[in-house]
């Protein structure tokens, strides 16, 4: 069996993650970490020490560019690979920019979960 890869998930949206939380460790391949709050991100990434964060662009406070930020500052987390989720975007313009928005990795919060896990398998190869 392969390795269970841990997400860290930061979102606005309680009702949001608590539905990706459970859909994704049901799958039995992740296990889950989520906050609302942005601005712990930092401190969350070396703690539970994620194969990969993932991050709303529009929060209040400290919002995804701030996040990424962030991220990029310390010397333990500036190589996390990080992907934007946001509801700024269609599935139809992810499908047509190939997943990419400004060289970033991006999904639609319309895309289905099978379509958020093929993203994160595809930037953890």
């Amino acid at each position: 069996m392969s390795e269970i890869k841990k997400i860290l998930w930061v979102d606005d949206d309680d009702t949001l993650l608590d539905m990706y939380k459970m859909k994704l460790e049901k799958t039995g391949r992740f296990q889950v970490t989520i906050t609302t709050d942005g601005s712990r991100i930092v401190s969350l990434a070396n703690e539970v020490m994620p194969d990969i964060i993932i991050t709303d662009i529009k929060m209040p406070f400290v919002d995804g560019a701030d996040v990424a930020n962030l991220l990029k500052k310390s010397a333990e987390t500036k190589e996390i690979p990080l992907l934007f989720l946001s509801s700024l975007v269609t599935k139809k313009e992810m499908d047509a920019t190939g997943g990419f928005i400004g060289g970033r990795h991006m999904a639609s919060k319309g895309a289905s979960v099978e379509e958020i896990i093929a993203k994160i398998d595809s930037m953890l190869k």
